[in-house]
């Protein structure tokens, strides 16, 4: 097996030959016969975990995409793999590119793995950079109808009330929107702060109009309310 202190040095575009394993995997079935391929070594894992910061800080964002596709042919590499600090790297980074250029590369996965143990933490540090505009973005991009993974109820409360406590009523109330379109109840302290940010936002009856739906246990009607509240929606 290839020492970790080479695979620093190999050039960017021959950066997946890190994991000849999963290369081969991704091209040539497996015979019925041969046993699953193994998890990553930790030697490899280091590597790997060293080595998509390095290409995405040098530009080489293709090369990560395809680095962390190989990776993930692997069992166990979702779990294994430090994706919330590899999120954060990519929220510090002056544009989404990077990011959306490896959550496209999980979408595209033969394996279909969740993008939500990046995309949460992303999310999160977005937030905390008060991004709250790149932070909708990835929202948006979990919501659309090729994602392998819709956001769960504590993606979706992150969401909300990180844009509610950036002062982003619209954004907040079109969180709000997918969480309720997906069947996810909110929570009585996500409903308040929903409203509250509308009230700072000097939308008074809107505001009104939000509470008083949010009483009602049906979730449909409260989807068409915030519809009619996003499209009628004035700056």
């Amino acid at each position: 097996m290839i020492s970790p202190r080479p695979l620093f040095r190999l050039a960017p575009p021959l950066a997946g030959a890190i994991l000849p394993r999963a290369i081969r995997g991704l091209c040539t079935p497996a015979p019925p016969s041969k046993p699953p391929p193994e998890p990553l070594s930790p030697s490899e894992l280091d590597a790997v975990s060293a080595l998509l910061p390095r290409l995405l800080f040098a530009g080489h964002v293709p090369a990560a995409g395809r680095l962390l596709s190989a990776a993930l042919l692997l069992p166990g590499s979702l779990d294994r793999l430090p994706l919330p600090s590899l999120a954060a790297h990519l929220a510090s980074l002056p544009t989404l590119t990077p990011a959306f250029a490896l959550l496209t590369a999980l979408r595209h996965h033969p394996a279909r793995p969740s993008p939500l143990p990046l995309a949460t933490p992303l999310l999160e540090g977005l937030l905390s950079l008060r991004r709250a505009r790149d932070a909708a973005s990835v929202l948006r991009w979990l919501c659309r109808p090729d994602s392998p993974r819709r956001p769960d109820a504590a993606t979706y409360a992150t969401a909300v009330a990180g844009l509610c406590r950036l002062e982003d009523p619209k954004g907040a109330l079109a969180a709000l929107r997918e969480m309720l379109a997906d069947g996810i109840q909110a929570s009585q302290e996500l409903r308040e702060e929903v409203v509250g940010v509308m009230l700072q936002d000097a939308r008074i009856e809107e505001a009104w109009a939000l509470e008083d739906a949010m009483r009602r246990p049906e979730i449909g009607s409260m989807v068409e309310l915030v519809d009619k509240l996003l499209a009628e929606w004035e700056p």
